[in-house]
């Protein structure tokens, strides 16, 4: 759906790029997804998933542990090292390598630092992925 103004201007997200705390302006009808909306009323709204339950938004069950693997041949699996930098390494049974999705926050959180999630480094304005105090900054 499109949000359109009595002059014919489109709401749209500005620079039609998908980033947190990105502004919102009006400009002309250009066919991107940023002038695309999706009106929910509040009766149609759906419960907050609990704890076990799949979270269909994200498509991750709720506070239940899991481990994220490479599709590469050696299939390693997502680590940390160096206390926040994030690699693939080969399977151990350490807590480095086990995540979980936190509802509250809506990010992936690490089981052995249950207070931080992953993050992009420097606001998401790097390619290199660390884990970080949880901040809703990833999603």
């Amino acid at each position: 759906m499109q949000l359109v103004n009595e002059k014919g201007k489109l709401l749209d997200v500005q620079g039609q790029t998908d980033g947190q705390n990105r502004a919102l302006v009006v400009s002309n009808q250009n066919k991107q997804h940023s002038q695309d909306w999706d009106i929910v009323y509040e009766e149609d709204m759906k419960d907050e998933p609990t704890k076990g339950q799949l979270n269909e938004d994200f498509g991750f069950y709720v506070e239940r542990p899991f481990h994220i693997i490479s599709m590469l041949p050696s299939r390693r699996y997502v680590d940390i090292i160096d206390r926040r930098n994030i690699v693939i390494k080969t399977p151990n049974s350490y807590k480095s390598q086990v995540w979980w999705f936190d509802q509250k926050s809506r990010t992936v959180k690490s089981q052995m630092y249950p207070n931080e999630s992953l993050d992009i480094q420097n606001a998401g304005r790097n390619k290199n992925l660390q884990i970080w105090k949880s901040n809703s900054g990833w999603f």
